[in-house]
């Protein structure tokens, strides 16, 4: 009597092509002209995260699918894991990002998609949700002041009376305001390093950037993310500015959110 499984012809992995357009919609090509009811899921990653957005498969006529993400429907801020009906996690093939980059959009709300290849090598799409927002722009260094500069713009608020700039401990409660020029949507500010770190830095300290537009405003995230670049950790990557007692560097963490990184001097 002999056996047969199915495991010696395991299923091929699905791949996607992907485009992205202006206004953040995104376009999926699957090889296969798949089942006439199929469907392409989008699972918020997180292990609390339930949200849950399924797009249609339409035959395209040359033997791929398509499901198409309009820019209307809603997505909430994060990581969003890309799979089948049957919750196979797919590959990411060609992602044409073009239209992401340099974007300057005219709403003051921000809504940002790109789709990337997760580092096991899945397909997902990282989306920001930004109202308001500021954007993070040329990052440079005053040595003689040893102080990191700088300049962006903003969406959804102008700069009005009493905007500064503030540098927040992310390990503690500790601030350190620093004050804003600029006008209208536009705002520049010089960050002395030194004055961070008159408590011990040790190891190393991460300073999260933040804005307040204006003196009664609430503080506002600095980030960059009008752009195709998911994760800017390794791609930009700014000099060091030394003082008497710390090394301080610009840095973007994994959610393309601008900081400072103090580490001690010697």
């Amino acid at each position: 009597m002999t056996t047969s499984t199915t495991s010696a012809t395991e299923r091929r992995t699905p791949r996607a092509d992907c485009v992205a357009d202006a206004a953040c919609g995104i376009t999926f090509d699957l090889a296969g002209a798949g089942s006439p009811d199929a469907v392409l899921v989008l699972k918020r990653h997180g292990k609390d995260a339930t949200d849950e957005v399924r797009l249609p498969l339409t035959p395209s006529g040359d033997g791929t699918s398509r499901a198409v993400l309009p820019s209307t429907v809603e997505l909430a801020e994060g990581r969003w894991d890309v799979r089948t009906a049957d919750g196979d996690a797919i590959e990411p093939g060609i992602r044409d990002l073009r239209a992401l980059v340099d974007r300057a959009p005219e709403a003051g709300r921000i809504a940002v998609r790109v789709p990337y290849p997760t580092a096991d090598g899945k397909l997902a799409v990282r989306c920001w949700v930004r109202a308001p927002h500021a954007e993070a722009g040329d990052i440079g260094l005053a040595p003689e002041r040893g102080a990191v500069t700088v300049e962006g713009r903003l969406y959804g608020a102008e700069l009005g009376e009493g905007a500064v700039a503030e540098a927040r401990l992310r390990s503690g409660d500790r601030v350190h305001e620093v004050p804003v020029t600029g006008e209208g949507s536009t705002f520049a500010f010089t960050l002395p390093c030194g004055p961070m770190a008159e408590v011990s830095v040790g190891k190393e300290q991460l300073w999260e950037l933040w804005l307040r537009p204006a003196a009664d405003a609430a503080g506002v995230r600095i980030s960059r993310v009008l752009d195709d670049i998911w994760d800017k950790r390794a791609i930009f990557v700014y000099p060091k500015v030394t003082t008497d007692t710390c090394h301080a560097a610009a840095c973007y963490t994994a959610d393309n959110d601008l900081s400072v990184r103090l580490t001690a001097a010697g």
